[in-house]
């Protein structure tokens, strides 16, 4: 794309010459960074943030695809690959990124979904963390430490799904012995049947309300570890979050910015902001999630949270999902069947 082809060089210009204030468009998930550190980032460079929600990581491919523009989006690591291998994003220069070197992890610097194709990189972290579910103790007092409990046909209307076609269908293929970016189309089907079976028994598949949902009560509930933390430090009682036997998930957002991206300067501030240790702490306090710079960490307030940081050795034990090509849209339509199933 030409634009990427003149992209280095409006970088150039973009730091050598002093940058007046603007505004970014954000394209970002809904309540994911907080109303204090975009004023805060206003109040430090003079650019506005115009934000933009979405529900789901197909939201930010078909947005962009479509041609909307952003300067800065927030997809998850699978959905950015998806946007990279379009040719959709523009390539990020690291001397506008001076709080990069706070990114030490190996599986950050140069993570299977950017792993810097020709020397370049198109992705920044933010949160990160792992995929499980959390079960409530009190309804729940042994639980097993595998994917079938989402199965179980003794808890009819009482699981919680997360609402997305790889989340949903990954639990069926890792219980499947496969790995969750598999293309396998027989695997699939098998996947979807698993998914399609399992539908009384769940109560809802949502992905923005899961600390609610085990505050509330519902006593499996697939999330994210970070709203495991959040649900107990609002006072959800005796909560386990299992990381299952059979294998799981491992995720990074990864903000970047769409190849058309109006401001790309400022773009690049608004990521550099993010990684400051202080603003990555303050930001991770509000949201319940890790933040990324191992100096953030020990910031955050929450010991609860902290406690939470999945180790060196959980993450490289679990699974990035991937972009698969064409094979994204055959995740989409068996995840359509089980929705209208």
């Amino acid at each position: 794309m030409a634009l990427m082809t003149d992209l280095p060089d409006a970088q150039a210009d973009a730091r050598t010459h002093p940058l007046k204030p603007s505004s970014i468009k954000l394209l970002n998930w809904a309540d994911y960074l907080s109303a204090d550190l975009l004023k805060g980032f206003e109040a430090a460079t003079g650019i506005r943030v115009d934000e933009t929600w979405v529900d789901r990581n197909d939201d930010f491919i078909v947005r962009v695809a479509a041609g909307e523009r952003y300067d800065v989006i927030m997809p998850t690591d699978w959905a950015a690959e998806a946007l990279l291998n379009a040719g959709l994003l523009q390539p990020l220069d690291l001397e506008m990124l001076p709080h990069w070197e706070q990114v030490t992890q190996p599986y950050f610097q140069a993570p299977p979904y950017d792993p810097g194709v020709g020397g370049r990189k198109y992705t920044s972290v933010c949160y990160f963390g792992t995929e499980g579910f959390a079960v409530r103790l009190d309804r729940i007092a042994m639980p097993r430490k595998s994917w079938q409990i989402l199965y179980d046909p003794d808890f009819v209307g009482q699981i919680s799904m997360l609402d997305g076609s790889r989340e949903v269908l990954g639990p069926a293929l890792f219980l499947l012995g496969a790995d969750p970016n598999t293309t396998d189309a027989a695997l699939l089907d098998q996947a979807a049947a698993m998914a399609v079976a399992q539908k009384p028994l769940v109560t809802m598949y949502d992905t923005k309300a899961l600390a609610r949902h085990i505050l509330d009560g519902i006593p499996i509930v697939e999330c994210w570890d970070g709203d495991v933390a959040a649900a107990i430090s609002q006072g959800a009682p005796g909560i386990a979050y299992v990381l299952p036997s059979e294998g799981y998930r491992v995720w990074a957002d990864a903000p970047c910015l769409p190849a058309n991206a109006y401001e790309p300067a400022a773009a690049h501030r608004f990521l550099d902001y993010l990684l400051e240790p202080h603003v990555a702490a303050a930001n991770a306090d509000i949201m319940g999630y890790q933040p990324v710079v191992p100096a953030a960490d020990p910031l955050v307030r929450s010991l609860v949270q902290r406690s939470m940081r999945p180790t060196d050795e959980q993450m490289r034990g679990g699974t990035f999902l991937r972009d698969l090509g064409e094979s994204n849209a055959v995740f989409e339509r068996s995840y359509a069947k089980v929705r209208s199933a």
